[in-house]
């Protein structure tokens, strides 16, 4: 048996290297662009023209559905005209509480004229002033006029926090989300308002910057909210000891805010491709966020108009050629504004054939700790995208890490304004938490390049500031974003040869990576059947995520000749080289003679009803909880792949083998188990 998988190997790879090479190309520096395409985008990619616009959209509190989200919109639409782009346009989608686009249900707009939080007693001193510090009063807040007792409740969020302490017509300090505090405290205990010091999302430096004041938001869906300032930690520090001390201190809270109807607002914009038949690429970002909200994300809103800007200009003057594919531009409100476009322009989604999106981008990663990803597509979604965004990225991490050693120059990609410091950067694997979960959804199937920072210790605070903000950051990834889009959006038969060539190198790697994976799961734990099982399905599915991620290249190109005969040829190698790999997990890891059972519902096949488009969560909407008045708790990715994998066809248990794949292990009963949670929603049918 292991020697006839030998020779399918053996005779797969023969016919690879028997596919004709393209002829006439240049040594390149990058693969996939020549030398002369990537030289014209680098010498053109300014990260100092991308700060200029962080440093503009930083003066702007750009909450959604606001007239600080207008003015944001109105400056990059602007800007995109100036920019010669074509189609250049504000779309307007109502921001109501009730209008629903796919899965997702509108909330409100949001106004803030003022916003000031005294203590009046013992001391007198302003603690939280809106016209200095956008973030000082929450988001959702309104009108009020309240002189009130302060009393510290910890976190808010438990009954136990409540527990000997009276709350009613009193303002509380609360570490905990603050809409989940208000919840407690003001909806069911009738507190007047909350003082808060949430913090920030938790990484290695949490609670380390003490000055930082966090971002909040109340529902945008209750326009019955009372109010929340917040503050810092050091301030909550300061006010909790001197409660516990048997101070008692009075405050004046007085704000001037509505929550109304409004609208979220889309700019849009395009650079025309030469084949209206060929789809488009999609830049995206999201042009939402507190003032200042520098790198989150008024980078990922600069850096893709900086990218637009430069392949405008290098197309119209001759540089670039036009692509075939028509570049499409999106600068959104997060998520939401995305389910907006993408239900209202299904026609837009169907001739999308792959999207960059930029969220968080330009951070300092001496100031910000910020580590900038690569992201790939989720299990659910192989696409060769993921390894045209890894050429360039890698080509720019280690250019940069060339001259930071004093190897070479020619390939520093320095802003003259920014840092010589080496670009921290890495190719991830999925992640979720932002527009790319819309967009890699299984309504919508968009394979995403998610380029983003993580972590960040300033994101969601006031200390977001463009000083963070590093411009030969911004012009780095500029550089990643503009050459990855410009490759698929110019890709024709050609190109699509030179890319499978590079998928399959590539996954070649990683199909080593998975057999290494399932050798080490096989050899832990007890021998049975199901680690058996496991190790061998590791492999399986890697080498299904290959086989697709060449597959999906042929989106690129209606060639049905030579591209087309590679993509066969290496298909073939990557599934002579899976089944080599079963061969030598069946070989090396024990198998165990008693067999188990297959769990209930594990046959059950799910269809999606074709009315319900659109993820199961959105920003502050949780399409479940609306449904079935509670939330089904579990891990979100696993949730969010399980529903991606419904295709009519696939199993429970198929759907399980391949989040197991690649997630590690999960059990077919929580495959089932939300399956039914989704059929009592009317999101599927079992059958």
């Amino acid at each position: 048996m292991h020697r006839a998988v030998t020779l399918c190997l053996v005779l797969a790879i023969v016919s690879i290297t028997a596919v004709a090479p393209a002829e006439g190309r240049e040594s390149r520096t990058a693969s996939l662009l020549s030398n002369e395409h990537l030289n014209a985008i680098v010498t053109e990619a300014s990260g100092s023209r991308a700060k200029d616009t962080v440093i503009a959209l930083s003066t702007m509190h750009r909450v959604q559905a606001s007239s600080g989200f207008h003015d944001a919109a109105e400056y990059v639409a602007a800007r995109a005209r100036e920019l010669g782009l074509s189609e250049v346009a504000i779309e307007r989608f109502p921001a109501d509480g009730k209008t629903t686009f796919g899965t997702f249900r509108s909330y409100f707009g949001w106004e803030a004229e003022s916003g000031v939080l005294t203590e009046t007693g013992p001391r007198a001193r302003t603690v939280a002033d809106y016209s200095t510090m956008r973030v000082a009063l929450a988001d959702y807040s309104n009108d009020a006029d309240v002189t009130a007792d302060l009393v510290d409740v910890g976190d808010g969020l438990a009954d136990k926090d409540y527990a000997g302490r009276e709350v009613k017509d009193r303002l509380v300090l609360a570490g905990g989300n603050v809409a989940g505090v208000h919840r407690e405290a003001v909806e069911k205990r009738g507190a007047a308002g909350i003082v808060s010091y949430q913090q920030n999302q938790p990484s290695g430096w949490s609670g380390d910057y003490a000055d930082n004041v966090r971002w909040g938001h109340l529902s945008p869906y209750n326009l019955q909210n009372r109010f929340a300032f917040m503050v810092s930690l050091r301030e909550a520090r300061e006010l909790r000891s001197r409660l516990a001390g048997g101070e008692s201190i009075r405050m004046r809270a007085v704000v001037r805010a509505r929550m109304k109807p409004s609208h979220f607002e889309v700019v849009t914009a395009t650079i025309p491709g030469s084949d209206p038949a060929a789809g488009e690429i999609l830049y995206t970002c999201h042009l939402c966020h507190q003032k200042p909200g520098a790198n989150d994300n008024a980078s990922g809103a600069a850096t893709i108009l900086e990218d637009a800007r430069l392949l405008a200009r290098l197309i119209r003057e001759g540089k670039l050629a036009q692509p075939r594919r028509t570049i499409r531009f999106l600068w959104p409100p997060e998520i939401s504004g995305t389910a907006c476009y993408l239900a209202r322009h299904p026609e837009v989604a169907s001739r999308t054939r792959a999207a960059i999106h930029m969220d968080m981008v330009g951070g300092d990663f001496e100031r910000t700790k910020s580590v900038f990803h690569i992201t790939r597509t989720p299990a659910s979604l192989p696409s060769a995208v993921n390894d045209v965004a890894a050429v360039f990225g890698e080509h720019v991490i280690g250019a940069s890490a060339r001259f930071a050693a004093g190897e070479r120059s020619v390939d520093a990609y320095v802003s003259p304004e920014g840092s010589k410091a080496q670009l921290v950067g890495e190719i991830a694997p999925h992640s979720m938490g932002s527009d790319h979960d819309v967009l890699q959804e299984g309504s919508y199937r968009i394979p995403t390049v998610y380029l983003n920072d993580w972590p960040d210790v300033f994101i969601h605070t006031d200390n977001d500031t463009p000083a963070n903000i590093d411009s030969t950051k911004l012009r780095r990834v500029a550089i990643v974003g503009a050459a990855t889009g410009y490759v698929l959006a110019a890709a024709g038969p050609d190109d699509a040869q030179d890319i499978a060539l590079e998928v399959y190198a590539r996954g070649a790697i990683r199909q080593g990576e998975a057999l290494k994976r399932a050798l080490e799961f096989g050899a832990r734990g007890p021998v049975t059947v199901e680690r058996f099982h496991d190790a061998r399905n590791i492999v399986e599915q890697a080498g299904r995520i290959e086989r697709e991620a060449l597959l999906s290249i042929l989106s690129l190109t209606s060639d049905s000749g030579s591209a087309a005969r590679t993509i066969a040829s290496l298909v073939s190698g990557v599934e002579a080289r899976t089944r080599a790999d079963v061969a030598v997990v069946q070989r090396y890891v024990p198998i165990p003679a008693a067999q188990t059972s297959e769990p209930a519902g594990a046959n059950l096949v799910p269809k999606r009803a074709p009315t319900v488009v659109g993820p199961m969560s959105v920003y502050y909407y949780d399409y479940i909880e609306d449904k079935l008045g509670a939330s089904p708790g579990g891990d979100g990715r696993i949730q969010y792949e399980i529903l991606n994998l419904v295709d009519g066809r696939r199993s429970a248990r198929a759907i399980r083998e391949i989040l197991a794949g690649a997630y590690g292990p999960v059990e077919v009963e929580t495959v089932v188990e939300y399956l039914r949670v989704l059929e009592k929603a009317g999101v599927v049918r079992l059958e």
